[in-house]
């Protein structure tokens, strides 16, 4: 029985597009960019998780398979997401946490638990292994019941989720872009976006970690699977701030002054570093004034959890002194 439409009428709407107008040298030029929010998109299945997911819920009810596996970190918005829509489906979940899991439970990991997601800590060395797309047949020979989703919803799934989503905009809403940017954690995004664009616009993504530069090569192997035309796109490394969920008070102090000036709110993890970069970009005339330039902002705002809650800084009135 495709139990799928019991969550899929919550989530089928596109996501609404913000216009957001950025002065960044204080001088009145402000530049003008769009602004993707699928952090509106649900509560709980957030930002571009559902949509990594959806191909992979249907996947499982093919396969059927009786549970859904998948990995994350204690502030998972992954395992958030995946625990919420295997409560909603009534189909066992799975999650597999990297390191040691406390007696007392994160607020993350509690919301997981609440949904009936079966927590079990994984060692960091065996995470690493387990939770890439390439060793998924190892993880499925010990849960032979489980459909095992790696860790991010990575995949040719997930891949395949974020193309049909930036396939319905194309067709239903154009999306006359000169340029796409995104943030860059599995790099699942990244693909499936590029895949979707077929050349119509530059992609750029961000990437929330240091030193990643396997990414490029994972992003290839992605495309690799489909049959679109790829055009042309590259990867920052520029703006991690230290590595993945690392920051700084210079990273706080932007994302306090962006949502002081325009109402919208980062993550610290991804969208914070990402739209850090693409305002760098413009301060250096990297991206021009008349560039039509989206940016996606992938949700994850409950891992504000995880930096013990959204932060008092003093709001900037000008956006560019927070740089």
């Amino acid at each position: 029985m495709n139990r799928l439409p019991l969550i899929e009428s919550e989530l089928q709407a596109l996501p609404s597009i913000d216009s957001l107008s950025l002065d960044l040298k204080g001088d009145g030029s402000a530049f003008k960019l769009d602004c993707l929010r699928l952090d509106r998109v649900h509560p709980f299945a957030s930002g571009n998780k559902w949509y990594k997911l959806h191909q992979h819920l249907l996947a499982a009810e093919r396969s059927g398979k009786s549970t859904l596996l998948s990995f994350g970190g204690a502030y998972s918005n992954h395992l958030h997401a995946l625990a919420y829509a295997g409560y909603r489906l009534k189909m066992p979940c799975i999650g597999l946490v990297r390191g040691e899991l406390t007696e007392e439970l994160n607020p993350t990991l509690a919301d997981c638990k609440k949904w009936g997601m079966t927590l079990k800590a994984l060692p960091r060395d065996r995470y690493r292994h387990y939770s890439r797309a390439c060793n998924r047949r190892e993880v499925s020979e010990q849960y032979p019941d489980a459909w095992v989703i790696p860790e991010g919803g990575e995949g040719p799934e997930g891949v395949a989720g974020i193309e049909s989503l930036f396939g319905r905009l194309f067709h239903e809403s154009g999306v006359p872009y000169d340029v796409i940017v995104c943030p860059v954690g599995s790099g699942t995004t990244l693909a499936g976006i590029i895949s979707a664009v077929s050349g119509r616009a530059h992609v750029v993504g961000f990437s929330a970690l240091k030193g990643a530069f396997d990414l490029e090569g994972r992003v290839e192997s992605a495309l690799a699977m489909g049959s679109a035309k790829v055009g042309s796109w590259e990867i920052c490394h520029d703006y991690h701030f230290g590595g993945f969920s690392k920051q700084n008070e210079r990273l706080t102090r932007f994302i306090s002054s962006v949502h002081a000036t325009t109402d919208l709110l980062l993550d610290p993890v991804y969208t914070g570093k990402m739209l850090f970069g693409v305002c760098e970009w413009i301060r250096q005339n990297r991206l021009s004034s008349g560039s039509r330039v989206l940016v996606v902002h992938t949700g994850g705002l409950q891992g504000w959890r995880g930096m013990g809650g959204w932060p008092v800084v003093r709001h900037h009135k000008d956006l560019f002194s927070a740089f």
